[in-house]
């Protein structure tokens, strides 16, 4: 697997495979990537304590906010999450989906980058399962080596 020096060497490698494989372009300003504790993600992300390991907010844009458990430089699952949350980025910066009303909108999107998430993973020999349009888990303690 390949070896990164560093979060944005590995964003900018993310970055090419994300323009190199769909429509989008680079993004008008290099994101930033924030990383927190899940406890704080999951209050901002959903109120209350909830799974959420990923969030790009509306604002400030170009911000992601990753939890602290994740681990993109060594895990490809982890560098999965990060490619979605990019793909959001780039659907805000070129305002994908943007003549929907906002539920739609933002049913399409997650869409979008979870079926680029999971392309991108097959190339690993992984992927995602997804349920109610979000990226979900096995809830099961079984070792899986095919799903993140």
């Amino acid at each position: 697997m390949e070896k990164f020096e560093s979060l944005n060497q590995l964003i900018v490698t993310l970055l090419l495979w994300i323009t190199t494989h769909t429509g989008y372009k680079d993004p008008k300003i290099f994101p930033k990537i924030h990383f927190i504790e899940q406890k704080e993600l999951s209050q901002m992300a959903c109120g209350r304590d909830c799974e959420i390991m990923a969030l790009t907010p509306n604002e400030p844009k170009y911000t992601i906010y990753l939890s602290k458990e994740l681990s993109p430089m060594d895990d490809v699952c982890h560098r999965g999450i990060l490619l979605h949350e990019l793909i959001h980025i780039l659907q805000e910066d070129q305002n994908y989906f943007i003549d929907y009303d906002d539920k739609t909108k933002k049913h399409l999107r997650e869409m979008d980058a979870l079926v680029n998430h999971n392309v991108y993973l097959s190339q690993f020999g992984k992927k995602i399962l997804y349920s109610n349009g979000f990226a979900a888990k096995f809830k099961t303690t079984e070792k899986n080596t095919l799903y993140c």
